[in-house]
């Protein structure tokens, strides 16, 4: 595994994106809708260390949003993401793994609009938010 990017959570793409730019970070992708998740996604890299970040804000009413309540507890750092490769097993197995060291499951393996591929979320008992998404097919640069 690997590290993928770190999640930034806010009510306003426009405006975390305004921020991370002044910051020197650079825009990677375009705003990503993903309706599965109810969310919109936009992925800019870390000027200097190379880090991607991904900055999430509701798609459509944030009070029915899965992120209703970061939102509530004012947004900002959210989540850990980690890309699988071979050899690290499947998304079930990484996430009965997390389960079985006694990690809650968030969201089950589902297809993402940004990877076209899939994630899934746990929420560790050390109260850490982790993604995991699944390995790269050839071309792909998410």
């Amino acid at each position: 595994m690997k590290l993928h990017h770190l999640g930034w959570v806010g009510n306003d793409l426009a405006r975390m994106r305004a921020a991370f730019e002044r910051d020197g970070a650079q825009i990677v992708s375009p705003p990503i809708d993903d309706p599965i998740q109810r969310v919109t996604v936009q992925f800019l890299r870390e000027p200097g260390t190379g880090e991607l970040w991904e900055l999430v804000a509701p798609l459509g009413d944030p009070t029915g949003s899965p992120l209703a309540s970061r939102l509530g507890r004012g947004g900002g750092f959210d989540h850990v993401c980690y890309e699988l490769e071979d050899g690290d097993g499947t998304l079930e197995d990484r996430v009965a793994a997390e389960v079985a060291r006694g990690a809650r499951v968030v969201c089950e393996p589902v297809l993402a609009a940004a990877f076209d591929r899939r994630i899934a979320f746990v929420f560790r008992r050390s109260r850490r938010l982790i993604e995991y998404v699944e390995p790269r097919r050839p071309g792909q640069t998410l």
